[in-house]
C-alpha cells in the first residue's frame, strides 16, 4: 500500500513452465493446506450485512472486454497496464482496466456492482475489505475459474493462507506486501550513526531520532502515515490479536482486544515522540504527506509498504541522497512477523461459462511467474510465486538491489502464527477509523491512555453489534 495503492518461502524451485510435469492441482493443494487455512468463518451469502443481489440477473459490463476495477496509480498502475497488455496480446481477450482511485473506491464501486447485477469480471479488493465482500455472497471462489493443472502449489503459502477459506482460494493474491522501515542513509551518517545498523526497536528508534534532531540533521526523526496497518503489524510482530477470535480467522470477531501491554507501550512511545518533536504526524492515511516529508529531508526514517520501494529509490536519488530499507522496528525485542496487506482479486459469480474461462487465463496469467517478476521488479510488492523467488535469485537481483529483499526476508523470517493474519471482520472500515480517530486522541494527549483504549474497545463493540445486526 504506497501513496497511490492503498499492504517467503525461501525453497527455491526452477522456474514452471506451461506442460511442466511437475505441476501439482489446485485442488490437491488447496485440500493438504486446508489445516491452515481462514478455518471457521460461518455462512458467507446473506450474513452480517450482506447486499448480494440475484445471481440469476448478473451481467458483466461489457460483453466486448473484461472489464478490471482496480487500484493501482502512478508507475503502479502503468506496470499493471503493461501485464494486462501482454496478456491482451498473447491470448486475443480484451482487457479494459478502470482505476477507482483508491482501494476504498473499489470497494464502494463493486459492492453496489454486486448489489445491481451489472458487475465488473473482477475487483483489485484491499485484504482489509475482504470479509465484507465475502459476505455479499455474490463472488465465486477463484479456486472455481483456475484449471486442475495450475502450478497453486508454487504459492507461497504464508501468503495465501489469508486468502483460502474452508480449504478454498477465495480470491487470488496479487499485490502483497507488508510494511518495512526506510532510512535516509546520508542523514544517519552526517548526525555520527552508524548507517548500516538502522533502528530494531521503537525505544532505538527513539534514540536515533534524538540524534538526528540534536544534530540539527533532519527536522523530524520518523514518519508514517496514522493507517491502522501500522498498528495491527505492531500487534503482530508482538504475538498479539488485533480482534477476538484469532483475529476473525476462528469465527465472527467481536471485541478489539487492545486492553494489553502491547498497546500501552506503543501508544506511550507514539505520544512521547509527537510531544517531543521527534515525529512527524502527516494525518490519518496520509500516506502522500508521509512519503514527501521523508523525500524532502524533513525525517529520516520512514515506516510504509514495501510497493514504494521502486518510486522511494528513484525519488531520494533525484534528492540527492542514499536510502535503505530495513525491518519494521517491534515494541519489544522480541519479533514474531508482519501482517500482509495490500490486496487480491475478487470474482464476481453468475457469470457464463464461457466468460468464468476467460476470467480464469487472466487470473493465471497474471499469478505466472513471468508476470509476478515483472510486478515485483517495477513495483515492489513481492511476488507469490517460489518459482519467482528462485529465478529472481538465480539472475542475482537481489544482490544488485537488496532494497528489495527486506520484505521477503521479513516474511519468511516470521513464525507461523495466527497474529501473523491481518484482521478479517465485516466492519473493517468502522474498526479502522475508531483506532485511527482514537490514536490521533491519544498522541495529542486529549485522552489518557487508558481512557483511550477503553474508548476504543467500546466504540468498536458498537460497530461490530451495529454490523451483525443489519
Amino acid at each position: 500500500m504506497d501513496i497511490n495503492d492503498v499492504s517467503d518461502d525461501t525453497q527455491m524451485m526452477s522456474t514452471d513452465s506451461p506442460g511442466s510435469a511437475e505441476k501439482v492441482s489446485r485442488r490437491s493443494l488447496l485440500q493438504t493446506t486446508a489445516a491452515g487455512t481462514l478455518a471457521g468463518i460461518t455462512g458467507l451469502a446473506g450474513c452480517q450485512g450482506g447486499t448480494g443481489g440475484s445471481q440469476s440477473n448478473v451481467e458483466p459490463i461489457s460483453q466486448d472486454s473484461l472489464t478490471i476495477w482496480h487500484a493501482m496509480g502512478g508507475s503502479n498502475g502503468e506496470t499493471l497496464q503493461a501485464l494486462a497488455d501482454q496478456f491482451q496480446s498473447e491470448t486475443g481477450i480484451s482487457v479494459n482496466l478502470v482505476f477507482q482511485d483508491s482501494y476504498e473506491g473499489v470497494l464502494t464501486k463493486t459492492l453496489g456492482a454486486l448489489e445491481s447485477g451489472s458487475v465488473p469480471d473482477l475487483a483489485q479488493i484491499d485484504s482489509l475489505f475482504a470479509q465484507q465482500v465475502l459476505n455479499t455472497g455474490a463472488v465465486e471462489p477463484v479456486e472455481e475459474l483456475l484449471s486442475d493443472d495450475f502450478p497453486a502449489d508454487d504459492f507461497l503459502p504464508n501468503v495465501t493462507s489469508f486468502f483460502t477459506l474452508d480449504g478454498t482460494l477465495q480470491s487470488m493474491p496479487f499485490n502483497n506486501s507488508n510494511c518495512i522501515m526506510y532510512y535516509n542513509k546520508s542523514a544517519f551518517e552526517a548526525a555520527g550513526l552508524d548507517p548500516e545498523s538502522p533502528p530494531e526497536t521503537i525505544s532505538e528508534v527513539r534514540q536515533y531520532s534524538e540524534t538526528l534532531v540534536d544534530e540539527g540533521v533532519t527536522d523530524f526523526g520518523i514518519t508514517w502515515p496514522n493507517h491502522v496497518w501500522f498498528v495491527e503489524t505492531w500487534f503482530s510482530n508482538d504475538g498479539q490479536f488485533l480482534v477476538d477470535a484469532e483475529n476473525g480467522h476462528d469465527g465472527s470477531a467481536s471485541t478489539l482486544t487492545v486492553d494489553n501491554d502491547t498497546a500501552r507501550k506503543l501508544y506511550e512511545w507514539w505520544r512521547g515522540m509527537a510531544q517531543d518533536g521527534l515525529y512527524s504526524n502527516p494525518g490519518i492515511e496520509a500516506w502522500g504527506e508521509a512519503s514527501t516529508t521523508f523525500l524532502t529531508e524533513n525525517a529520516a526514517m520512514l515506516l510504509t509498504s514495501t510497493a514504494s520501494v521502486t518510486s522511494t529509490r528513484t525519488q531520494a536519488a533525484e534528492n540527492g541522497f542514499e536510502v535503505d530499507t530495513a525491518f519494521y522496528p517491534t515494541v519489544d525485542d522480541d519479533r514474531v512477523g508482519p501482517v500482509i496487506g495490500g490486496a487480491s482479486w475478487f470474482a464476481s459469480a453468475g457469470l457464463s461459462d464461457e466468460r468464468r474461462g476467460r476470467i480464469g487465463q487472466f487470473l493465471e496469467f497474471m499469478g505466472s511467474t513471468e508476470a509476478q517478476i515483472q510486478w515485483h521488479k517495477g513495483t515492489g510488492y513481492y511476488p507469490i510465486r517460489e518459482s519467482a523467488i528462485g529465478q529472481l535469485e538465480g539472475e542475482g537481483w537481489f544482490e544488485q538491489n537488496p532494497m528489495y529483499r527486506t520484505a521477503f526476508d521479513q516474511l519468511t523470517q516470521a513464525e507461523q502464527d495466527p497474529a501473523t493474519k491481518r484482521m478479517l471482520v465485516g466492519p473493517a472500515r468502522q474498526i479502522q477509523t475508531t483506532i485511527q480517530d482514537t490514536s490521533v486522541e491519544i498522541f495529542d494527549d486529549k485522552v489518557s491512555i487508558d481512557q483511550g483504549i477503553s474508548n476504543m474497545k467500546s466504540t468498536a463493540a458498537e460497530e461490530f453489534e451495529r454490523y451483525s445486526s443489519n
